[in-house]
């Protein structure tokens, strides 16, 4: 079994896509996948699968969402080994454990172009720090993501691509789940 981590776009945010993490669980159960488990209301769920395809589970996935939940939801999967890389591969000093609402991953559905890299410059080295690595989209932010002038950019439409974003805890606390026997 391989160990996922399903990263849902934009659920339980401001009254809107409400899912209960319990009724989640229960799906992704009843498409046979063990060991689920779920953190925070944001749509992250840790599971096993013998399902070797990454697209093939987020079409699953998001099909189930619509069919359970009556909306669409974008569905981002990285497997444990992905997420850990993602980790290891932040170019920022991470910040005191008060400040990691400073450092954002974002995970990408696909690689940007270079075309729309070159649209992302202009806000790479501002105040806030962007830096894109393949999938990941790391920013650390000067203050909060919300203080942010970024918080306005639509990322996902510069870079042509599906985005969800986790702080840096919520990263980590991931990637611990994941290796929970």
């Amino acid at each position: 079994m391989i160990t996922y981590i399903a990263l849902l776009r934009g659920i339980n945010v401001g009254g809107n896509k409400i899912i209960k993490m319990q009724a989640l669980k229960a799906m992704f159960e009843s498409l046979g996948y063990g060991r689920v488990r779920t953190y925070i209301q944001s749509g992250n769920v840790v599971f096993e699968s013998n399902e070797a395809q990454a697209a093939e589970l987020e079409a699953v996935i998001s099909a189930a969402i619509k069919e359970t939940f009556g909306f669409d939801v974008s569905v981002l999967i990285r497997t444990l080994e992905e997420l850990e890389a993602a980790i290891a591969g932040n170019p920022f000093e991470p910040p005191a454990q008060e400040g990691y609402k400073r450092l954002y991953v974002s995970f990408l559905a696909e690689a940007p172009s270079k075309e729309a890299l070159e649209k992302l410059r202009p806000y790479e080295n501002g105040a806030d720090k962007l830096y894109v690595a393949g999938k990941e989209m790391y920013t650390l932010y000067e203050v909060s993501a919300s203080q942010s002038p970024l918080f306005k950019v639509q990322l996902d439409k510069l870079l042509g691509t599906s985005i969800t974003a986790r702080n840096w805890n919520t990263v980590n606390k991931l990637a611990a789940m994941g290796k929970e026997k």
